[in-house]
C-alpha cells in the first residue's frame, strides 16, 4: 500500500460539495428491510438509495472526470483486485442532532479489519487529501425529535432488522439531479474495486428514484406535514402497492416461515367467523406489558375466536408475545406479518399495525394511502367461500385503521383513504367477496358531530362528508354487519350503561364513559361513546349475519376496572346460504298468486253489516273516548298545563300512536300502542314518566304495570278506562326532524 509520500503524486482536489459524493451502494435485493424503514423514516428516501457514504461532500461536479481519473489510477497501483470486498452492517446506532436524532447501521466497531475505512483512506489519499476517521454508516431514518421515546423506538426498530451482508465490487459516484420537481442523487460513475464478475456493482436506471406517473403534472405534486415534496397516489395504476409475505408456524421446528403460494387451503367454508380488535399500543418507553395477559386471554375467548382476527395497533414486542404462544400458534397458524424477534424476520414497518392471523393462508398486499403510515392491509384467501353450489368465490379482507379525530381535515383524510381503498378493491377485486373490518375512527354519536358543529371545530361540508361516508358503503354494496344484526335481532352488543345515549351510541365499541383507556384517550371533548369498529361486507353470493357480539368488555377485579384495551372487539359470523337452485325451489312453494275476489267477496256491503253484527266496529262514542285518552297522556308526559296538548313540551319530546290505532284498523277491544321519541336515555325517560303518570291519578290516568321485554321497557296504562301499551326511543334527530 502507498503511504502519504506517494499520496503527494498526486494533485490535490478540494472535497467540499455537497453535490456529489463519493459512496457503496447496497444492493437493493438485500435491502428489504431497511427500505421499508427508509420509506417511513427517511427524508432522503426516493433520492438517495440505502448506501455509505466514503467521501461526503465530495468533489464539485466539474471536478468529477478528473476526480475519477485519479481514484482509478491510485485503486490500480495500490489495490488488490483480485480480493473480493464484504461489509456486514450488524449494529445500530444514533447521532443526535439540535432538534432530531439519525438512526443508522454500521459494521462492528470492535473490527480491525474494515473494507469500508481502508477504501476511505486510500480514496482521501487519491484526491491528495490528508487520512481522516470518519463513522461510515448506512442512514435507516430520523426521530420525529430527541424525546427518549422516539430515539428509542427507531433505534430499536433498526435493532431489528437482519443482519445486513452484502460483497460489493465498485464505488459509486453520485450526483445531484436539481432539474426535476424532487432533488435527487443520480448515477455518475463507478471506480471498479473488484473484478466485475466477482461482485455486484450499481448501475443506470437508478433504482432508488421514485418515478412519476408518465403524464404527471404540478397538480400530481403535494407537500407533506413535513414539507416534503411527494407525489399524490392519482390513479390505481399509479398506487403504490406493497406485498409480503405470509408466515406459517412450523411445529416441527418451532419457527414462523414464509408460506410456499402453492400451499393456500382447499377448504371451502359454509360460513364465515372474522373479528376486529384494536389493541392499544402504548406509546411510552419502555413499553409497559401490563395488559398482555388481559389482552392474550381476550384473543383466544370464545366470543373473539375466529377464522380471521384483524389486530390494529400492533408493535414489535406484542406480535413477537402472541405468536410466541401455543395457543395462538394452534389457532391460527398463518399471520401476515412473522414475530419480529425471529433473528431472518425484521421489524413491523410503524409505530401502530394492521396485522391479520388467520386458520387459512393467504396471500397480502399493502395498499398504501397518501397520508404517511396510513394504508389497509388486504389478504386475498382465493376461491374459500362456498353456497353448496358448483361455483366457489374468491375472498378478499382488508383491514383499516383510518386517521384519528374530528376536523374538517381528518373527515376529510378519512374519506380520501376509504375512497382510495374502495377503488383499489373495484379494480383489482371486483368480482370477489370483499369484508373490510377495523378501526374506522368515524364518530358515530349525533350528539358529538353535533357538539363539533356548534363549537365551530367542523364545518358544516364536514357534517355532510360523514353523512355521504355512509351512503358511499350503500352505494358500494357494502352492509355493516352490527347494523344488520341488530334489525334481525341477532347482535348480542352490550350497550352503554350510562344513563344518556344518542343517537349513533348504541352498539359502540370505544365508551369513555365506562372504559377507562377510552377516556384517557379520547379525543373529542364530550368523551361520547362512539362506534368506531365495524365490520363491512359485500358478497355475490346470498348470505345471512347469523350473529355479531363485541368482546374485551371491562370487568371489576376487587373493586378496580379491569380493560385490556381502550376499545372492544367486534366479531360477525356470516353464514353463506344454500345454492340459487334450492333457493328458488323454497321461493316457488313460498309464491303468491293473486287472483280477483268471488261475487260474495267483492261486494263489502255484507262484508261490513257482519262487522257491525258482531261489534267490530267502533262506535263514535269510543271513537272520541280514544282519542280524548291520548290527549291526556300526551299532556301528563309533555309536562303542559291545561287542555293545550300542542303546547311545547319541557323536553325534546313526541309522542305518536303506532299499530292498529295508527292505521285506523282498531276494534272495541283493541289497546293503543303509543310510542314517545326524545333526546334523553331511556333510563331517565321511563323514570320522569312515571312520576307524572302517577301525579295524574285524577285525570283518569292509572300505572298497570311495568313490562321489561326484549324489545325493550313498556308502561302498561289505564286513560280514561283505555288500555295503553307506552314505549320510548331515544332519537334526537328524529325528534328534530
Amino acid at each position: 500500500m502507498a503511504g502519504t509520500q506517494e499520496s503527494q503524486q498526486f494533485d490535490a482536489i478540494r472535497i467540499n460539495s455537497n453535490d456529489t459524493a463519493l459512496c457503496i451502494i447496497a444492493p437493493d435485493t438485500t435491502c428489504g428491510h431497511v427500505d421499508q424503514l427508509r420509506k417511513l423514516y427517511d427524508k432522503a428516501y426516493g433520492k438517495w438509495p440505502a448506501h455509505i457514504n466514503l467521501i461526503y461532500p465530495f468533489v464539485t461536479p466539474e471536478n468529477l472526470p478528473r476526480a475519477q481519473e485519479q481514484l482509478k489510477a491510485y485503486f490500480d497501483e495500490h489495490l488488490d483486485t483480485s480480493k473480493s470486498h464484504t461489509t456486514t452492517l450488524s449494529n445500530a446506532g444514533i447521532f443526535k442532532h439540535r432538534s432530531n436524532s439519525t438512526v443508522f447501521l454500521q459494521e462492528d466497531q470492535s473490527q480491525s479489519d474494515s473494507s469500508l475505512a481502508l477504501l476511505r483512506t486510500m480514496a482521501l489519499q487519491a484526491l491528495g487529501q490528508k487520512p481522516a476517521p470518519s463513522n461510515l454508516h448506512l442512514t435507516v431514518g430520523q426521530t420525529e425529535n430527541n424525546t427518549l421515546f422516539s430515539q428509542q423506538f427507531l433505534l430499536s426498530k433498526a435493532q431489528l432488522i437482519p443482519k445486513l451482508q452484502f460483497r460489493f465490487g465498485a464505488l459509486a459516484i453520485l450526483v445531484r439531479d436539481r432539474s426535476g420537481p424532487v432533488d435527487c442523487m443520480r448515477f455518475w460513475g463507478v471506480i471498479d474495486i473488484a473484478r466485475p464478475e466477482d461482485a455486484w456493482r450499481p448501475s443506470t436506471p437508478e433504482h432508488w428514484i421514485e418515478q412519476l406517473p408518465t403524464a404527471a403534472t404540478e397538480s400530481d405534486l403535494g407537500v407533506d406535514e413535513e414539507g416534503e415534496v411527494v407525489v399524490k397516489n392519482t390513479s390505481t395504476a399509479n398506487r403504490n402497492l406493497q406485498s409480503g409475505p405470509t408466515y406459517c408456524f412450523d411445529a416441527h421446528q418451532d419457527v414462523w416461515s414464509v408460506c410456499d403460494s402453492t400451499s393456500q387451503t382447499d377448504t371451502h367454508a359454509s360460513n364465515l367467523k372474522i373479528s376486529s380488535y384494536n389493541v392499544l399500543i402504548d406509546s411510552e418507553y419502555p413499553p409497559t406489558h401490563e395488559r398482555d395477559p388481559f389482552l392474550m386471554s381476550t384473543i383466544l375467548s370464545e366470543s373473539a375466536a375466529a377464522d380471521v382476527l384483524v389486530l390494529q395497533e400492533v408493535s414489535d414486542d406484542f406480535l413477537s408475545y402472541i405468536l410466541s404462544i401455543p395457543e395462538i400458534q394452534e389457532c391460527y397458524p398463518y399471520v401476515s406479518h412473522g414475530p419480529p424477534c425471529q433473528p431472518d424476520i425484521g421489524p413491523l414497518p410503524n409505530l401502530r399495525n394492521i396485522v391479520i392471523l388467520s386458520r387459512w393462508c393467504f396471500s397480502w398486499k399493502f395498499v398504501s394511502f397518501q397520508q404517511k403510515y396510513k394504508g389497509a392491509l388486504v389478504a386475498n384467501f382465493g376461491e374459500i367461500i362456498s353456497n353448496e353450489s358448483s361455483s366457489h368465490q374468491n375472498l378478499v379482507v382488508a383491514g383499516v385503521h383510518l386517521t384519528a379525530g374530528l376536523t374538517d381535515s381528518s373527515v376529510a383524510a378519512k374519506n380520501e383513504q376509504l375512497q382510495t381503498l374502495r377503488d383499489y378493491l373495484v379494480d383489482q377485486h371486483d368480482a370477489d367477496a370483499w369484508v373490510i373490518a377495523g378501526d374506522f375512527n368515524i364518530p358515530t354519536s349525533t350528539y358529538t358531530i353535533d357538539t363539533a358543529l356548534k363549537e365551530g371545530s367542523i364545518s358544516k361540508e364536514t357534517v355532510a362528508t360523514l353523512s355521504s361516508i355512509e351512503t358511499e358503503f350503500n352505494d358500494a354494496g357494502l352492509i355493516d354487519t352490527w347494523a344488520v344484526a341488530r334489525v334481525e335481532a341477532t347482535d348480542e352488543v352490550v350497550s352503554s350503561t350510562y344513563e344518556e345515549l344518542f343517537d349513533g351510541e348504541e352498539g359502540s365499541t370505544f365508551d369513555p364513559r365506562n372504559n377507562i383507556l377510552a377516556a384517557a384517550t379520547s379525543e373529542t371533548s364530550v368523551g361520547r361513546p362512539q362506534r368506531y369498529d365495524r365490520i363491512l361486507a359485500r358478497f355475490q353470493v346470498n348470505f345471512r349475519v347469523s350473529r355479531c357480539n363485541h368482546f374485551g368488555l371491562p370487568s371489576e377485579v376487587d373493586g378496580q376496572q379491569v380493560v385490556p384495551s381502550d376499545h372492544a372487539g367486534i366479531k360477525s359470523i356470516l353464514e353463506f346460504l344454500k345454492s340459487e337452485g334450492q333457493s328458488l325451489e323454497l321461493a316457488n312453494r313460498m309464491k303468491v298468486g293473486l287472483k280477483r275476489a268471488g261475487p260474495c267477496l267483492s261486494q263489502s256491503t255484507e262484508l261490513d253489516s257482519v262487522l257491525v253484527a258482531g261489534d267490530m266496529f267502533p262506535s263514535e262514542e269510543e271513537v272520541q273516548q280514544r282519542k280524548n285518552a291520548l290527549e291526556i297522556l300526551k299532556r301528563v308526559i309533555y309536562g303542559t298545563s291545561g287542555d293545550d296538548v300542542t303546547s311545547a313540551s319541557d323536553l325534546p319530546m313526541v309522542i305518536v300512536p303506532v299499530g292498529s290505532y295508527a292505521l285506523g284498523v282498531w276494534t272495541s277491544g283493541s289497546d293503543i300502542d303509543c310510542l314517545c321519541i326524545g333526546t334523553i336515555s331511556s333510563k331517565t325517560f321511563f323514570k320522569l314518566a312515571r312520576q307524572r303518570l302517577v301525579k295524574a291519578h285524577e285525570q283518569g290516568v292509572r300505572v298497570l304495570r311495568k313490562v321489561e321485554a326484549n324489545t325493550g321497557t313498556m308502561l302498561e296504562l289505564s286513560v280514561l278506562g283505555v288500555d295503553m301499551d307506552l314505549q320510548y326511543c331515544p332519537a334526537a334527530r328524529v325528534v328534530e326532524r
